[in-house]
């Protein structure tokens, strides 16, 4: 009977969705700390390891009152939406740099 209803259950589940899931911001910047300290250290146990690391963040982040993660975040924030990257020069500044190109042979 319970073997039944696990079957069922497998059924009903979606195999696929829309939903986009997103990591947190700031999580990648303190996943790319913990990562390198454990490389720099090379501890035994990464989970004992991992748990201190945190714990020291979060003492410091306490006592300084600087948030590691946000700090991150707007790290991300500064790298990601950087809009000169996203858009194109003004066509001034094309023409200048050709100019100066040109100029240059």
């Amino acid at each position: 009977m319970k073997r039944n209803k696990f079957i069922s259950l497998l059924k009903m589940a979606v195999p696929f969705s829309n939903t986009k899931l997103r990591v947190p911001r700031g999580f990648q910047n303190l996943l790319e700390g913990l990562s390198r300290e454990v490389l720099r250290n090379q501890p035994d146990n990464i989970v004992d390891f991992a748990a201190t690391y945190f714990d020291t963040l979060l003492k410091q982040r306490d006592v300084g009152g600087v948030d590691p993660a946000e700090f991150g975040a707007q790290s991300e924030d500064r790298f990601y939406n950087n809009k000169s990257f996203q858009q194109p020069r003004p066509a001034s500044q094309d023409s200048s740099d050709q100019e100066f190109a040109e100029s240059e042979t």
